[in-house]
């Protein structure tokens, strides 16, 4: 019996498909899923935020060197410390971000961050890899119900199944895309001009607030390993920094 559910699984994992979305595609999911985001949401009428971040992501955007991108900035009423960016580059700060948020360099950490996703994909990449782990664990459950698997077992190798994909496929590749995003986000904040050590004090307060969940539990690498990234990283984001036309050209600090 276990060799059958055993042979079953491996089936089911190379069924799982690999659906290739072109740009296109993405970006008119992007503008629908953006949509349904105002829609729900109470979009922000502070200038002042509304102004800083327009500002700081056009910049960013500069940079990204992605024309084919339909880059937008949105700033929504939510005390929710948190930003998200949806595919095409349609990017949302919550207020409740901005009481960590005491420069436009810091706020430039939290916006090239959301562009290196949008840049990279990530948003697409993770959905494709949800829906993947949801059609194996379907199929292995009609698989066990063809082959007549008791149904206490059955209820056990779901279980299994569920906690596995979760804290041994989702959330490591979620945690993985994080780190990618802050050392691309922390070389395109420098690129444009935004000095990098502004990364290492956003994310040493924003630690302090931090909920103490392990990392295996969590979609997000812990405060400590982010850090220590982004400390390897930062002889590089200075360097960059260093040349960047645009850190001369807002000798003012914005």
């Amino acid at each position: 019996m276990k060799r059958t559910i055993a042979l079953l699984c491996s089936a089911v994992i190379l069924t799982a498909c690999d659906t290739r979305v072109s740009p296109q595609q993405e970006r008119a999911l992007g503008e629908q899923q953006a949509q349904q985001v105002l829609q729900k949401s109470k979009v922000s009428k502070n200038p002042t935020y509304n102004r800083r971040v327009t500002r700081v992501g056009k910049r960013i955007a500069r940079v990204a060197n992605r024309p084919n991108f339909h880059w937008r900035y949105y700033v929504l009423d939510n005390p929710t410390a948190n930003a998200f960016v949806l595919p095409g580059g349609k990017i949302f700060v919550n207020t409740g971000l901005f009481k960590y948020i005491h420069s436009d360099a810091e706020l430039a950490t939290v916006i090239a961050h959301e562009v290196a996703h949008a840049l990279k994909s990530h948003g697409i990449d993770g959905a494709q890899r949800q829906q993947n782990a949801s059609l194996v664990g379907a199929l292995i459950q009609v698989g066990m119900g063809v082959a007549g698997v008791d149904p206490s077992l059955a209820r056990t190798v779901n279980q299994a199944y569920g906690y596995g994909a979760t804290y041994g496929y989702l959330r490591p590749y979620s945690r993985e895309k994080e780190a990618e995003a802050d050392a691309i986000g922390l070389m395109l904040m420098a690129k444009a001009g935004y000095d990098p050590r502004a990364a290492l004090a956003f994310w040493e307060k924003f630690a302090k607030a931090g909920s103490g969940m392990p990392e295996f539990l969590s979609t997000h690498p812990s405060s400590s390993h982010r850090i220590a990234n982004l400390r390897r990283l930062m002889p590089q984001a200075i360097a960059l920094y260093e040349r960047s036309p645009y850190r001369r050209r807002y000798a003012s600090g914005r």
